[in-house]
């Protein structure tokens, strides 16, 4: 059964990671939901911590988590709009672990103008998904993960509703401190599109390392994205890209200083974002870079992060965990 299940990720994995297509649509998606997620470079999917909103990366991690946890999120984005997060995870079995959750990206109000720029008036944009997570133990070292997504998105007079389906596995060996994670997120596509145009989803095959060291409070993470993208146009680019530039945007790297049992500090780059901040807006010295810190305290953890998803502006992120 355990083998079984397995060969069925890894099969998933490779067919569908293979065939995904690259698209504009939902990509708010993408953004990191947890804090230290975003920490550490603005995705991980290996990092084997007591936080619930790191299953919205990788929904084999969930296994792991206290169950009866509830997570909120909370991250500043561009242009006054903000990203918010909630999750629930409880443990139907001692090997099976399910949880809820949902992401709303509110835009705010915008004005609106006809084609010779006369205002017509006020709009709202907004993005929302709700989720549901299961994660099952196929071994003391395997676990595996699915998250189902019903997507809605909002912009005016338009919509368009779809289904997405992330699919994940972890390999972690306590004794070695070594956590190995492979993701397929955002398969599925459009139920109702905004225009009659279909648009798939924004897939993205991802792999992840992390690694404490042994005598130190250290933990180095190594994460992997984009692995079905190695051509100029899945970037969006009509220019010719160096192998330098096409490398550095399947790298994230991060790494976590843990100074007590109950704190710890985080710094992550990445080379996606680095590379598109600076051929957009020039910004070359901090492009890439994030960084952040959390507190765990009895029940309570609270973790904050900072990072630059766009050329607009900055953003923070916010989460706050309680177990009950």
């Amino acid at each position: 059964m355990k083998r079984s299940l397995f060969v069925l990720f890894a099969s998933v994995f490779f067919v569908l990671g293979g065939t995904a297509q690259n698209s504009s649509a939902f990509q708010f998606l993408r953004l990191p939901v947890s804090a230290h997620a975003a920490a550490l470079g603005g995705d991980n999917v290996s990092a084997d911590d007591d936080d619930p909103m790191l299953a919205f990366h990788n929904p084999a991690l969930l296994i792991g988590m206290a169950p009866g946890t509830l997570g909120l999120q909370y991250m500043s984005y561009m242009a006054g709009s903000n990203l918010a997060g909630v999750s629930y995870n409880l443990t139907p079995t001692d090997r099976s672990a399910l949880a809820f959750g949902a992401e709303y990206l509110g835009f705010g109000t915008m004005r609106r103008t006809d084609v010779e720029g006369t205002d017509t008036g006020t709009f709202t944009a907004k993005d929302m998904a709700l989720a549901a997570t299961y994660s099952y133990a196929l071994s003391d070292t395997w676990s595996g993960g699915v998250t189902g997504r019903f997507i809605y998105s909002n912009y005016d007079v338009v919509y368009s509703l779809a289904l997405g389906v992330d699919l994940g596995v972890n390999y972690l060996s306590p004794d070695a401190d070594f956590s190995f994670s492979l993701v397929a997120r955002q398969l599925g596509g459009q139920v109702k599109t905004y225009d009659g145009t279909h648009e798939s989803l924004p897939f993205n095959l991802v792999a992840g390392f992390s690694k404490s060291l042994t005598h130190a409070p250290v933990r180095f993470s190594l994460t992997l994205p984009n692995l079905t993208r190695w051509r100029a146009a899945d970037f969006y680019s009509t220019d010719a890209l160096s192998t330098k530039d096409l490398l550095l945007r399947h790298l994230i790297v991060g790494v976590d200083v843990f100074p007590t049992e109950t704190t710890w500090l985080a710094l992550g780059y990445n080379g996606q974002l680095s590379r598109e901040l600076a051929s957009t807006s020039g910004i070359r010295s901090l492009a890439g870079f994030t960084l952040g810190a959390g507190i765990n305290v009895s029940r309570i953890k609270v973790g904050v992060a900072y990072g630059r998803y766009n050329v607009a502006s900055n953003s923070l992120s916010m989460n706050f965990s309680y177990t009950l």
